[in-house]
């Protein structure tokens, strides 16, 4: 029924599933809450999920998010299981993960808390000058209703400009033979720049994607990247020769693991996931601050310059302590 309130997920079960441990017909994982700084097993069904996240009125988007999980779940799937990369040198295959990815990394809690901090600032800077009752109508329409639907159209177009951007990086497949596993967390598309700006198109940019407590889907920059920790300046043809081959990568350092889980961990909105309970180093974090609860973070710093030549407000957004969602 159109109106009925249901759990609506913005990260997949069949995802939470490949860090979940199965007890009779259910599946729980081990989940560390932030703001409680506890950590507790839940069932999958319960987690990365809001009643009718994606629910205008009687408007329902999950059903577009269930097919983009369709045609990407098979492929995760069987990478989880067997760790076998050639599917993803099929050009129908990443397609669909790229779409996939980009409409992941959009369509969590954590966007849209972006979103709402973002608009709020905004609408505060607005106010503090006379206004149209245009401008008066916008400014009071920062609401959650107002947000889910810049939410939604922000998936729609950001998406598409990020399809190809994913799609033609250089993909690598992390494979962690040390005795620690990789985290994942309610925001599991992360991004991490060890030379510059946080953005999907940035030079020198690394987006991590934990496929299970063993594999992390890894996509890199392809002109400065062979491989993960292998440096190496590509140009013209030799870029695309790059992005053809999926390549493999066998991590053996405790730290790259614990380097690509941080960067988990300081991007998740409330939540990070566990197979083991594996959260020494994630409590640690938390208890020095590294790791900040959701209501007290914040995720979009806000400038405000003149223009010089028409006296108008340049406003000039940017994300602090090394934390990403905006493309």
């Amino acid at each position: 029924m159109p109106n009925k309130t249901k759990k609506q997920h913005y990260v997949p079960r069949f995802y939470l599933k490949n860090f979940s441990n199965k007890n009779k017909d259910e599946f729980f994982i081990h989940c560390y809450d932030i703001d409680k700084k506890d950590s507790y097993p839940a069932n999958i069904k319960n987690i990365g999920e809001e009643k009718d996240f994606y629910k205008i009125a009687d408007e329902n988007y999950e059903e577009f998010f269930q097919k983009t999980e369709e045609w990407a779940s098979p492929i995760i799937n069987n990478l989880s299981k067997n760790g076998k990369i050639k599917s993803l040198n099929i050009v129908k295959n990443r397609e669909k993960l790229s779409l996939f990815l980009a409409i992941q990394f959009l369509r969590t809690k954590e966007m849209r808390e972006d979103l709402l901090e973002i608009f709020s600032k905004i609408s505060m800077h607005l106010q503090k000058h006379n206004l149209s009752k245009e401008m008066e109508l916008l400014v009071e329409e920062i609401d959650e209703k107002n947000i889910k639907h810049n939410q939604m159209g922000f998936i729609g177009h950001g998406a598409l400009k990020m399809i190809d951007e994913l799609f033609f990086k250089k993909w690598v497949v992390l494979k962690n033979k040390t005795e620690i596993d990789f985290l994942t967390s309610d925001n599991p598309v992360v991004l991490y720049n060890p030379h510059g700006f946080l953005g999907v198109a940035s030079e020198y940019i690394h987006i991590f994607y934990p496929i299970n407590p063993k594999l992390c889907l890894c996509l890199l920059d392809p002109s400065n990247y062979s491989n993960f920790g292998e440096y190496k300046k590509f140009e013209g043809n030799e870029i695309l020769m790059n992005i053809r081959k999926t390549e493999k990568y066998q991590i053996n350092s405790i730290d790259d693991v614990n380097m690509i889980n941080d960067v988990q961990s300081k991007n998740a909105t409330k939540h990070i996931f566990s197979k083991h309970n594996s959260f020494d180093r994630v409590s640690c974090l938390v208890e020095k601050g590294l790791i900040v609860p959701s209501e007290k973070r914040e995720r979009v710093k806000f400038q405000v310059f003149k223009n010089t030549e028409n006296g108008n407000d340049i406003i000039v957004t940017s994300n602090p302590n090394n934390r990403v969602n905006f493309i």
